[in-house]
């Protein structure tokens, strides 16, 4: 009988299949740290560009904020406008208030009754003067009653007084300067 020896053969083979192996083990191990090195290469370069992407975010977000200090400044400036102009207007409607209730006053004096004092006191009058008689005084109160801008006239004191040689009544009296004419033109 014939004898071979299997036993190089088989130890070649299996030495060839280990290399086999350990060129594979290599490979997928050199295979996987590039590919681990390539993605964090990609991932490092992703990396830098948010962080540049966060620089200008901060520096849109610093630029918005001065904005949004500028705006919020504006719009205190612009309450603080409305609030003048509120008050400007509400000094505008008094205005003329006093100087209607002065020339409404100027129509209803007689000719013999001369005023030497009026005090407006928001909207109340106080008037002192003097009057021919105490029927001039009694005229001009009625004139006053008759006017659509005064109410509540009330005469506080009347005394007699000599002017320049002149007997004169010396009175005092108080009314109110309505803020809406009564309705027709009279009471």
């Amino acid at each position: 009988m014939i004898r071979i020896n299997l036993l190089p053969y088989r130890s070649e083979r299996r030495k060839n299949k280990i290399l086999q192996h350990l060129g594979w083990l290599f490979g997928s191990v050199i295979l996987v740290a590039s590919l681990l090195m390539l993605v964090n290469i990609y991932e490092n370069g992703r990396l830098a560009d948010l962080q540049i992407e966060f620089g200008q975010l901060q520096a849109q977000n610093l630029i918005l904020k001065k904005k949004i200090g500028k705006i919020r400044n504006l719009d205190r400036l612009r309450v603080d406008v409305e609030r003048k102009l509120d008050l400007v207007d509400e000094l505008q409607q008094g205005r003329f208030e006093t100087l209607e209730g002065l020339a409404a006053l100027s129509k209803v004096i007689p000719e013999n009754v001369w005023l030497t004092s009026i005090v407006d006191n928001a909207g109340k009058f106080k008037i002192s003067g003097l009057g021919e008689s105490n029927k001039a005084v009694a005229n001009f109160m009625r004139s006053l009653d008759r006017s659509p801008l005064f109410g509540n006239i009330s005469l506080q004191v009347i005394t007699r007084k000599e002017a320049g040689g002149v007997p004169v009544r010396n009175f005092a009296m108080t009314l109110n300067r309505l803020d809406k004419p009564a309705e027709g033109g009279t009471k």
